[in-house]
């Protein structure tokens, strides 16, 4: 592994009492850390992490679920400043392993992944990588520290984007860094070098939200269940993609549960998925769910051959539950899915 180069720290600290550093400090207690840093965006986060965690002529090993715009910052902007990087099943460790060279430095992967909701397995990914001398860097933003704190499963750095879980009004776009305080000094010079800073009264709305986390994610994970239940009975749902303790019971030692977000796959003769779009989505507000399809926003950039072999579908729709209705939004569910199937029938169900 090549040797990290230390820098001195010329970022700028957060006011002592102000909502930044109030913000920062409630983040980092939630994770069992000392400290946070505030950052005005999640690829700028991960941008100034794993540049200050790594070296020119170093490498890294990513999570082969990361979609744009940060796998285009990964794959042009790092390698364009000397990093190279692997893009890997990072929910198989063995597939990790094998990406490992003499200048690899860090491993980033999203705890769960973002449609297909593939749990990682962090204590297993954490102890090749500190038997391999790596820092495992986690972005938690799909569970939170609601449902997993993976400093405690072995990563030295947690990067969680404020929506869908931390932002409960989804007012804020910004992004929170948490680990070892010896990192945290060079992810602020890198993330200042990139630009950019989170408002005091954005930091206040954050803050609002972070004094009910337990509780929403609470609900949030309680609605999903239910509305994953609704969808895996209905005919027109092929694939329903929301992990289970049963599926993962290594996650018993690690999680609480697994969020508010699961992602859905209705059988291919169902093509105007605009209906289901508009059931999911309720009142438009995030207090009661909102729904996107992948194919056609986070992952439209790749072609339809390397999406289908990726699994994301046309047919793919990533739902994030609410903290209210998720009873109501079954019933709109099962009612727009009942519609959509009939219509693919041509109307004779």
């Amino acid at each position: 592994m090549t040797v990290l180069q230390t820098a001195p720290a010329t970022a700028p600290a957060s006011p002592a009492h102000g909502p930044v550093r109030r913000v920062e400090d409630a983040f980092a207690a939630l994770h069992g850390a000392d400290s946070a840093l505030l950052v005005p965006g999640a690829v700028a986060a991960t941008t100034g992490t794993l540049l200050a965690l790594t070296n020119p002529g170093g490498h890294l090993i990513a999570s082969d679920q990361v979609c744009d715009p940060l796998r285009g910052v990964l794959t042009r902007e790092l390698t364009g400043l000397g990093r190279t990087v692997t893009f890997v099943d990072c929910t198989d460790p063995d597939a990790v392993i094998a990406s490992v060279r003499p200048e690899t430095q860090v491993v980033y992967t999203p705890s769960l992944s973002d449609p297909l909701m593939r749990p990682a397995p962090l204590n297993e990914i954490a102890t090749h990588a500190q038997m391999n001398d790596l820092l495992l860097v986690v972005d938690n933003t799909a569970l939170s520290p609601a449902e997993l704190r993976p400093l405690e499963s072995g990563a030295v750095i947690v990067i969680e984007d404020t929506a869908p879980c931390l932002d409960g009004w989804g007012d804020v776009g910004a992004a929170l860094v948490t680990g070892l305080d010896r990192y945290l000094p060079r992810i602020a010079e890198q993330c200042a070098r990139l630009g950019g800073e989170v408002h005091d009264w954005a930091a206040h709305l954050l803050e609002r939200s972070l004094a009910t986390l337990q509780l929403r994610l609470s609900a949030q994970r309680e609605g999903a269940e239910r509305v994953a239940g609704t969808l895996r009975a209905h005919p027109a749902v092929r694939a329903v993609h929301r992990p289970s303790f049963d599926e993962a019971p290594w996650a018993l030692e690690t999680h609480q549960g697994f969020g508010g977000l699961l992602s859905f796959e209705v059988v291919p003769e169902i093509r105007d998925l605009s209906g289901i779009l508009a059931a999911c989505n309720g009142d438009g507000t995030p207090l009661a769910g909102t729904a996107r399809l992948p194919a056609h926003t986070s992952h439209a950039h790749l072609s339809e051959r390397v999406r289908r072999e990726a699994g994301i579908t046309r047919q793919l729709v990533r739902l994030s539950v609410g903290i209210t209705g998720s009873d109501a939004l079954a019933g709109r569910l099962r009612r727009a899915l009942d519609a959509a199937l009939e219509q693919s029938n041509g109307g004779d169900t």
